[in-house]
């Protein structure tokens, strides 16, 4: 199984691809080919298979306490990356 932490960063890596995918994408055709290619690519960057991505993530489905254990820490996370991101904007434009 694939550590929580390690978890994570590949859903908040994810879910990052998915906002940009969401914002950037047209077609919804194209949008899910461009995510599984992305998803491909974040399982690859962190050393994960796609079976053990996809068995770990049926466990915390099936533990759902666990599960917004990690939600809550993939949002936190999420919080801390727009922040920084949003920072590092706002000093581009001084």
């Amino acid at each position: 199984m694939v550590p929580q932490e390690k978890m994570v960063r590949i859903l908040a890596d994810v879910h990052t691809a998915e906002a940009i995918i969401e914002t950037s994408v047209i077609y919804p055709d194209t949008s899910l080919m461009v995510f599984n290619r992305e998803q491909e690519e974040i399982l690859k960057k962190h050393g994960v298979s796609k079976e053990d991505f996809r068995t770990s993530y049926r466990y915390y489905l099936d533990n759902l306490r666990e599960m917004d254990k990690l939600y809550e820490i993939i949002v936190d996370t999420l919080s801390v990356r727009e922040s920084k991101a949003q920072a590092a904007g706002s000093s581009e434009q001084q």
